[in-house]
């Protein structure tokens, strides 16, 4: 798997919609409803020009785009260096409609998704702070247990949860 920058410039977004809305038609379901919250939020950073500190980024399978989100790197009051803000995630819709995704294929998205957020914060958007938002309780509850197994290995500085909100320093 590889997590990848998502734009139209690399032609990523376009295949990604379309992968997406073919989905949709096959679950018998609305592409034009299916992530309402989310897709429009992320369509215009995927469609305008790519910036260096915000993006859209999926998780590949081979050719299967499994899940994108929105990563945002900032100076924010009250840390020092940028902060890599993780929202919007987004799952592709047969994590939604289909009867044949068990938890292990759910918790292997966000295991990848986390990878590579961890990933870029070293890379491309230097970050020694992340913070990573929850959509759902199912999301919730894995970065729960996700946050348990981090602390009880020690491996980064600090990490805990706020509300909606897990938080890495690294």
């Amino acid at each position: 798997m590889e997590f990848i920058r998502v734009s139209v410039q690399n032609r990523h977004w376009v295949s990604l919609l379309n992968q997406w809305e073919e989905s949709c038609t096959e679950f018998d379901e609305s592409f034009s409803d299916y992530a309402a919250e989310s897709l429009p939020i992320l369509r215009p950073l995927a469609e305008q020009a790519q910036l260096n500190s915000s993006g859209v980024f999926a998780l590949k399978d081979g050719s299967e785009y499994r899940g994108i989100c929105q990563l945002n790197s900032a100076h924010i009051k009250g840390y020092t260096g940028k902060v890599l803000r993780v929202r919007h995630i987004v799952h592709a819709p047969r994590y939604d409609f289909s009867s044949e995704v068990v938890l292990d294929d759910y918790a292997e998205l966000l295991s990848g998704i986390f990878k590579g957020v961890i990933d870029i914060s070293a890379t491309e958007m230097p970050s020694p702070d992340v913070k990573f938002h929850f959509r759902s309780p199912a999301e919730r509850q894995f970065f729960v247990e996700f946050n348990t197994a981090l602390e009880d290995h020690k491996v980064f500085d600090k990490v805990n949860m706020v509300g909606s909100w897990l938080y890495i320093k690294k």
